[in-house]
């Protein structure tokens, strides 16, 4: 009698364990959301969320990007950005700072497309707004064809296009 009522406590404690670890397993599984792989645009070779990218190129300027997004097309060369912030650091020390709701990026060339409630600000407080602006790395000149507003502290100036050299220092409100 004695051997049976041992018997079953060892089979009631072994039952209860497994219940207990059954249960912990539902629990744990219950807490950690299964993650779904989200599927990319058949073009698209990598997409990032909330990027975070540094470059100093051969001239000495220092590129820091971030963005919400940006997925990068290789075949095409191109990354391309969503609600986007390029800071700009040239060799002397100046600073820019250009946003925008998009950005696109020639990988190769490092010329730059940004679109979308662009805003640009330098480091002595004069800021532009327009509706996109190009960038042509090889030049270091940004360009629009679009309407541009200019403001300081000072002034505010309405034109239509604009050129502006980072290697001579040249403005040109059009």
């Amino acid at each position: 009698m004695r051997l049976k009522k041992k018997a079953a406590i060892i089979i009631g404690l072994a039952a209860l364990a497994v219940i207990v670890a059954v249960g912990i397993y539902i629990a744990e599984k219950q807490k950690t959301p299964e993650k779904l792989l989200k599927v990319l645009p058949d073009k698209v070779d990598l997409q990032i969320k909330d990027v975070h990218y540094t470059d100093v190129s051969e001239s000495g300027m220092k590129w820091e990007v971030t963005a919400d997004t940006a997925r990068y097309i290789k075949k095409d060369n191109v990354a391309l950005f969503e609600k986007v912030a390029v800071r700009l650091i040239t060799r002397e020390g100046k600073t820019f700072l250009l946003t925008g709701d998009k950005g696109r990026v020639q990988t190769d060339t490092k010329d730059m497309k940004i679109s979308g409630n662009v805003k640009i600000v330098s480091n002595s407080g004069d800021a532009f707004t327009t509706d996109y602006l190009l960038y042509k790395n090889g030049e270091q000149k940004f360009q629009t064809d679009a309407p541009v507003t200019m403001e300081n502290g000072r002034l505010k100036i309405v034109g239509k296009g604009m050129t502006l050299s980072l290697k001579d220092e040249k403005l040109e409100l059009l």
